[in-house]
């Protein structure tokens, strides 16, 4: 396992490398520049400035190839660069708001398993049962809807029936753990939802499969509790594509957050790449989709390793 953990590690250079190339590339392909954005800034303000001396300041006017060859350096020697509107690290600005992000998406998380695993196994065990097929029949309708279209009704029609609306003012959790939950436990609730959905039949699926094996015929003629069959024999033999969809739900949750994060008003890595995307801030849009794809591949590899952990028989060397 350590030999295929280096291996995975030394395919990460060549892969944030390309992500680098395929990010850098394509911002200089969307309309509009951050030239064209700060001299718009500077003609509200009664500012005179020539196009050329507002380049020339942002390092612009460099061809592109050099450009790229300064980041990337800057990259390998830890500094991401400076935003271009902040006035501030390209670093401070990911650090302060990462917890953010990191917080929605954690707690998403753990909602979605809390949501899927049960009703998944509960599925598998009443198949084709009236609570089965509806269950089965709800995932697919979260499955369906846009987060942002129920995300729309949540902040909308609670107010109007009830004057109820979500906090929108963030508090950190060290501060106020009561106050920093009641931001977040809607938007994270919306998340697991959408997610949940797919999971579900996911568990149901895989653990209907295992129970049809021959083992657990044997169990049942045992006369083995139906818990027990169900946790122990057939949803841990269940666990490997149900931890790969899991996996693969964190990069969607990350892509999610990008929604939530400006629906609900969290200061996170996603509301900020959203603002940086429309000022057309070059560095700080960069740094952020270099974060995500850090962590994605970084949750990649540990749902690699922990097939290994889940079922010893499995090759991954």
């Amino acid at each position: 396992m350590a030999k295929y953990t280096v291996k995975r590690l030394l395919l990460l250079i060549p892969t944030l490398l390309l992500v680098c190339v395929i990010v850098f590339a394509l911002l200089r392909m969307v309309p509009g520049s951050a030239v064209d954005q700060i001299m718009y800034k500077y003609s509200t303000a009664g500012i005179t400035v020539t196009k050329e001396e507002v380049a020339a300041r942002l390092g612009m006017d460099k061809p592109w190839f050099e450009q790229f060859g300064i980041w990337v350096n800057g990259l390998l020697h830890g500094n991401m660069g400076t935003s271009l509107f902040q006035a501030e690290s390209v670093g401070a600005i990911i650090k302060r708001q990462l917890p953010v992000t990191l917080e929605l998406g954690v707690l998403t998380l753990i909602l979605t398993n809390l949501i899927s695993i049960p009703l998944g196994l509960y599925c598998a065990a009443r198949q084709d049962a009236i609570s089965d097929q509806t269950i089965r029949v709800i995932s697919v309708i979260l499955m369906s809807v846009p987060v942002f279209w129920i995300g729309t009704l949540v902040l909308i029609y609670p107010a109007k029936w009830w004057n109820y609306a979500p906090a929108t003012m963030y508090t950190p959790f060290l501060r106020d753990p009561i106050a920093n939950l009641k931001m977040f436990i809607v938007p994270s609730i919306l998340g697991a939802m959408t997610q949940a959905g797919a999971q579900i039949r996911m568990v149901r699926t895989m653990t209907l499969e295992v129970m049809r094996q021959d083992y657990i015929r044997t169990a049942w003629s045992k006369g083995v509790k139906e818990k027990r069959i169900l946790f122990r024999h057939a949803f841990r033999n269940a666990l490997i594509p149900v931890i790969t969809i899991i996996g693969g739900s964190i990069a969607g949750l990350v892509g999610g957050s990008v929604i939530l994060e400006n629906m609900f008003n969290l200061p996170g890595i996603g509301q900020q790449m959203v603002n940086a995307l429309s000022n057309r801030d070059y560095p700080l849009v960069q740094g952020c989709v270099l974060v995500f794809s850090i962590f994605v591949m970084v949750v990649n590899l540990i749902v690699d390793l922990t097939y290994k952990v889940i079922d010893p028989r499995v090759e991954i060397d």
